[in-house]
Order: C-alpha cells, then sequence, then structure tokens
C-alpha cells in the first residue's frame, strides 16, 4: 500500500499536503497538483531499501546455488566454499544474513533506535543508516523514515511552517501565494516537536515530548540580533556529569578496578561532549516554559488585550500561561480530564472558549480564563452509532467551523478519532453548549482535516457553505483516494456532505513507495499510545500526577538518554 496523507492545511486558495516526507500543494479551485518539496532523507531510505533488497536477492541465490546438487554431465561435484559462521548448512548462513538485512520497521514513539538489539540478541549501533550485528556479518539498515507530523502557516500566508519528527527539525518555507515554497531554514530542536504555533510577533512557540515550550524566530536575522523572546528565556536545561565516587584507593578487587575505570573513562567521554556542545545550538532558542509530562497540544490565546500560551499533556493536565515576556508566570489550570489531553482548538468567533479532547469519553468546553468547565459531550457514544465494539476513544483532531446564516455565521465543532472512519460534528450555541450532533462517514480512516471558509464572508445569507479537506487512510478494498473534498450543507442544524470532490494526484501517488500496513500503522497511529496502562492497583495509584503545583513552572531535569 501507499502511504497516506497524513496532515493538510489550507491558506486562501492553496492546500499543504503532507504525504510522509513530502509536501505538496495543490489548488483548490479545480484540485490541480502545483508543486513538491521532499525531505532529503526520502531519498536515502529508498537508497537504502533497494541495496538491502539487492543484497538478499544475492544471498537467496548463493544459497540456492550452494544447494543444488551437482549432476553426472557435471563431473565430480565441487568443493563447497565455506562461509563464515556456519560451516555445516551455509544455506541457513545466508537465510540469517537475508533476513538480519530486513528493513527495520520504523517507530512512532522518541526513543532512538541507536543500541536495537535484533533477533539474534546483538546490538547495532549508530544513527541514520544503522549498523546491525548479525553475529556473522554486518548489514545496513535503513535510516528512519522521514515523515512531516505538523504543518501551519502564518496568517497572511507567506511562510509556511512544518515539522519532522524523525530528526527533531522545524521547517520555514517562504510561500509566494501561488504554491510555490522556497526553504528559508532547517532548526534541528534539542528533543522531538510536538506540537507548534505561530506568534503575532512572528515568533515559532513549539512544544516537545519532554514538556518543555521554546520560542525560536520566524525569520532568522541577518545581523544576528536577538527578538523580544530572549528578554523571556529561562536557562536551558543542563546536564551533569558523572563523577565517580570511588577511587583506586578505595577498590581493591581486580573487577571492581576494571569497572571504575570504565567509569572513568565514561565520565570523561561524556565531559568531553558536554564542553563541545555547551555553546547549544547556532540559532536563537529560548526556553519558555515546561511540564513534567509530555506535552500533546499548544494553542495562543488572547483575552482583553494580553496573550496566553495554553499547553495540554499526558497527564490530563491544560495549563494557562501568560505569553511572552512573561510565559513563566502560570494563570491557571483546567481540571477535568481524566485521560491523556491530544487536541484543543479555539473558535474564532468565541476567543474565551477552549475545546478540549484526548483519551476520555467526552469533549470538553471550558472558559479557560478562569478555568472554568462549561459543558461536555459523549464523543464514545456517537463513535458506537458507527462502530459498535468500540471501546474507547482518541481524539486525533480538534477543528473549529463557521457556517454562514442569514443570522450570522454559526460556530461547529468538528473532531477526529484514530481508526474510526467518521468526522464528528457539533453545533456550539450561544450558551456555549454542543448540540446537533452530527456524523459524517468517510472511506477511510481520518489522519488530518482542513478547513476551507465560505467564500463571501461579508454577506453572509449569500455565502458559500465552507469545504472540509480530509486526509484519509483508505480501506484497501474500496481503492479510494487519500485526499477528500467535501463541501457542506446543513439539515436540521446537523452538517452534512453537499458535493465531494478529489484532487489530481495521481502521479504524485504513483512516485509513492509500496509500505506494509504495519509500517503505516506505526508511522502515523501514534495517538492511542498515549494512554497509560494500568497494570495494578499501585500502578494506578501512581499513575497520576499531582494536580497543580502552580508555585513551580520549571520542568523535571531531563537527564534521561533513553529518549530525543
Amino acid at each position: 500500500m501507499k502511504i497516506p496523507y497524513n496532515r493538510v492545511h489550507v491558506q486562501g486558495q492553496i492546500l499543504f499536503a503532507a504525504r510522509g516526507g513530502a509536501i505538496h500543494t495543490f489548488s483548490l479551485t479545480d484540485g490541480s497538483h502545483i508543486s513538491s518539496w521532499k525531505h532529503p532523507d526520502v531519498d536515502k531510505v529508498a537508497q537504502s531499501i533497494q541495496a538491502i533488497n539487492e543484497a538478499k536477492a544475492e544471498a537467496a541465490l548463493a544459497a540456492a546455488e550452494a544447494d543444488t546438487p551437482a549432476t553426472e554431465s557435471e563431473g565430480p561435484p565441487a568443493k563447497r566454499q565455506k562461509l563464515e559462521g556456519d560451516s555445516e548448512n551455509p544455506s541457513v548462513s545466508a537465510q540469517a544474513e537475508a533476513e538480519a538485512s530486513t528493513p527495520a520497521t520504523p517507530q512512532s514513539g522518541d526513543k532512538p533506535q541507536a543500541g536495537h538489539v535484533d533477533g539474534r540478541g546483538k546490538k547495532g549501533k549508530g544513527k541514520g543508516k544503522e549498523v546491525v550485528d548479525s553475529g556473522k556479518s554486518r548489514f545496513a539498515r535503513v535510516p528512519d523514515r522521514p515523515v512531516v507530523t505538523h504543518l501551519t502557516s502564518t496568517p497572511d500566508g507567506k511562510h509556511l511552517v512544518a515539522i519532522t519528527g524523525h530528526d527533531k527539525v522545524i521547517w520555514v518555507f517562504e510561500h509566494d501565494g501561488n504554491g510555490q515554497l522556497k526553504q528559508l531554514s532547517k532548526r534541528t530542536m534539542p528533543k522531538r516537536p510536538s506540537a507548534v504555533a505561530i506568534g503575532p510577533d512572528n515568533q515559532i512557540i513549539s512544544g516537545d515530548k519532554f514538556g518543555d515550550v521554546y520560542a525560536i524566530p520566524l525569520i532568522i536575522p541577518e545581523d544576528g540580533s536577538k527578538s523580544a523572546a530572549s528578554l523571556s528565556s529561562l536557562p536551558l536545561p543542563s546536564k551533569k556529569a558523572f563523577k565517580p565516587t570511588a577511587t583506586p584507593l578505595t577498590v581493591h578487587s581486580k573487577g571492581n578496578r576494571l569497572a571504575l575505570l570504565n567509569q572513568i573513562k565514561q565520565a570523561e567521554l561524556a565531559a568531553e561532549a558536554q564542553a563541545a556542545n555547551s555553546a547549544g545550538p547556532d540559532f536563537e532558542l529560548n526556553l519558555l516554559l515546561g511540564h513534567v509530562s509530555m506535552l500533546t497540544a499548544l494553542v495562543l490565546g488572547e483575552q482583553q488585550g494580553r496573550r496566553y500560551i495554553l499547553t495540554a499533556d499526558r497527564d490530563e493536565h491544560i495549563r494557562v500561561s501568560r505569553y511572552i515576556p512573561h510565559a513563566h508566570i502560570i494563570e491557571n489550570f483546567c481540571f477535568g480530564h481524566k485521560e491523556f489531553v491530544s487536541e484543543m482548538a479555539i473558535p474564532p468567533s468565541k476567543p474565551d472558549v477552549l475545546i478540549s479532547g484526548g483519551g476520555d469519553e467526552d469533549i470538553f468546553v471550558w472558559d479557560w480564563v478562569s478555568g472554568k468547565q462549561l459543558y461536555k459531550s459523549s464523543i464514545l457514544s456517537l463513535a458506537r452509532e458507527i462502530a459498535p465494539e468500540t471501546a474507547t476513544v482518541a481524539v486525533s483532531g480538534l477543528y473549529t467551523l463557521l457556517y454562514p446564516s442569514a443570522d450570522g455565521p454559526l460556530t461547529y465543532i468538528l473532531a477526529i478519532c484514530e481508526d474510526i472512519k467518521a468526522i464528528f460534528s457539533w453545533k456550539l450555541n450561544d450558551s456555549n453548549e454542543l448540540h446537533c450532533p452530527g456524523i459524517i462517514q468517510l472511506p477511510g480512516k481520518p489522519l488530518s482535516l482542513a478547513i476551507s471558509p465560505s467564500t463571501n464572508v461579508d454577506d453572509h445569507s449569500n455565502a458559500a457553505p465552507p469545504t472540509v479537506i480530509a486526509a484519509i487512510d483508505p480501506d484497501a478494498d474500496t481503492k479510494a483516494q487519500s485526499l477528500h473534498a467535501f463541501r457542506l450543507t446543513m439539515n436540521n442544524g446537523r452538517l452534512a456532505v453537499d458535493v465531494e470532490s478529489s484532487f489530481k494526484d495521481k502521479e504524485v501517488e504513483a512516485n509513492e513507495p509500496e509500505l506494509t500496513e504495519e509500517d503505516v500503522r506505526g508511522l502515523l497511529y501514534t495517538v492511542e499510545s498515549l494512554r497509560k496502562v494500568v497494570t495494578g492497583p499501585d500502578d494506578e495509584a501512581g499513575s497520576e500526577a499531582p494536580h497543580g503545583n502552580a508555585e513551580s513552572d520549571v520542568a523535571a531535569d531531563n537527564t534521561g538518554e533513553g529518549e530525543e
């Protein structure tokens, strides 16, 4: 199967659609393809897979030739060449080598693959092309497959910001307004970004998997000057060098002395690495605030002339912090979720309202300024209408939509969930309650939505309805396309599909490599994995972080080496 589109974003009459490690632009007018940008690692992955497949074919051919018995016409059997590592059964050795060269399935988690243990108990080290020791020979592994995880743009549409997770890079592109992109910068963050927003002062606000929120300038100043964000920066977390408590005078056995020498050598290497990296990144990077848990969502809000950063994490917390230069000040929390929070949205028509969802069975409505819960509506009950066996839901997208009417625009909330083939919708009324629940069934599992707003917005009575662009993982038997556009209509207050159209991407899809379903799930289905697994009473008691230590805003000391 081909990797589907996994992220879409609309700016004006241009659709930005990410498919794996590439970004494609389409015209919303006629659905035509305009341009493409491709991550440099896309070609590296393709070349590695081709080389490994060729090596596997050669190994299989050699094994077949070695096992072919000689005939009488060929004379006495030739002496079989001894293969290293297996003197009795060379075909088994060749098969083991071929298996060792099988590409590794890319993982969606944050732990790097360095030190991966293969099926034979041997560890390979390295980054990019990982080397695997099969016990008989060494093979290069396939580099991590690049995937664009986030897409957003500036309000004027002149710049596009993208994130690729495998290399922790934030990309900034210049957009000419007609679908042509020009890469301006590539900046590697300390940890893998998990959320992004663009501030009104041309700052990229990025949260990462370790719970930290950073600000970097959208455009790198040519003169190297610092922006206003530097006024709010907190000290970047530093790792303390390991110092052994033992000395050669306090250990006596040969084994302990050897272990001490190894510890001292490791400490020296760590000190050298820390000294080499003491200068930090080569671009302006300002730490604004930190959570003690994985950050999952980030939005920017404004009330009474004051701006705020709203952040959510895996520990069910929603925090409201002030914006630059006072991001270290926590305004309040929104408590009520029992499971992880994965998505948040603030309707433009109701800037004092926050919509949130995640692993709970409900969608929540908040007065985020005061931290008060206003309403909640079950999304699990809607999911069970089309998939009765559904036990839990994992919200993977929340969006706001303005539908034109004679009395002014009506505010709707759209939601999608992992593995549920539908778009759920509610009408947000004047009392900030969710009513008129609706279901739009899809020919596949939705991965991302984008809203193309109504035209002729000055005259709401004559404005055309908005269009929803959906990136879906289509069912294999339906042969549906991955990009769909749905022009909406309203029926008794509920949203429904009026006209469905698609985009002209056959040439784009033809150039995409084939992936297994397991590979696609490992790359694109990552929300449900945020759910905590409770294995016993002790785990249940200790799985929930304490609510609201608002006096401390410094994230936990990120000294672990296993996650990047």
